[in-house]
């Protein structure tokens, strides 16, 4: 069974975009499975800064930004967020006990959910212990996960830890002919079909 490992971190919109993606190759190439690893954008210690404002901006006609131009491609629209970034170190850990329960895509499905379309602070424990109760996961052995911090190690922060295991965006979908990274469907389904196709062919 192929396995696609995918980095990515739950408050980064381009890994919003990711998470339709990866369920349009997973219609399309049924046999096909994905290795989700948390890499945090925003560890202690890094904020985000927004770039300034365009002075000129008036004075132009709209330019549509890559993302944008990705969401058209996509047909999606990224829900408005209202609230400030949240940090996703606890929510990262708590989809590595998910991932040893098999339940990484329901608890997936629920954080994404939780802080995109529904706007809350996933730094929140009750947000995450109602994320872990929508995925059917055990509450009380998912809050004892968080409180002794058990996969801690296993996430990965940016910047330098990052770029030193070859991950500079997210998401990153490492194929093993090349990894790439916030990239279009069409690209991510012609790779797919590559690597599925390679990996469910007989050695001869």
């Amino acid at each position: 069974m192929p396995v696609l490992s995918v980095a990515h971190d739950v408050v980064c919109p381009w890994c919003w975009v990711g998470r339709h993606q990866a369920k349009r190759l997973k219609q399309e190439f049924p046999t096909l499975e994905f290795n989700w690893l948390g890499f945090e954008l925003l560890p202690e210690g890094l904020t985000y800064t927004p770039p300034p404002p365009d002075p000129d901006a008036d004075k132009k006609p709209p330019v549509p930004t890559r993302l944008e131009l990705l969401l058209a491609a996509e047909g999606l629209t990224l829900p408005q967020k209202r609230k400030p970034i949240s940090n996703s170190r606890l929510a990262l850990e708590g989809a590595e006990f998910a991932k040893e329960q098999g339940r990484i895509e329901p608890y997936l499905d629920a954080l994404y959910h939780a802080y995109w379309e529904e706007d809350e602070d996933i730094a929140d424990r009750d947000v995450l212990r109602e994320i872990a109760r929508r995925a059917d996961l055990d509450v009380h052995a998912f809050d004892r996960c968080l409180d002794e911090r058990r996969y801690r190690d296993r996430i990965v922060e940016f910047d330098e830890p990052a770029h030193r295991a070859g991950v500079w965006n997210v998401p990153t979908w490492m194929f093993p002919e090349k990894w790439v990274a916030e990239q279009p469907y069409r690209v991510l389904r012609e790779m797919a079909a590559r690597f599925v196709a390679e990996a469910t062919t007989p050695a001869r």
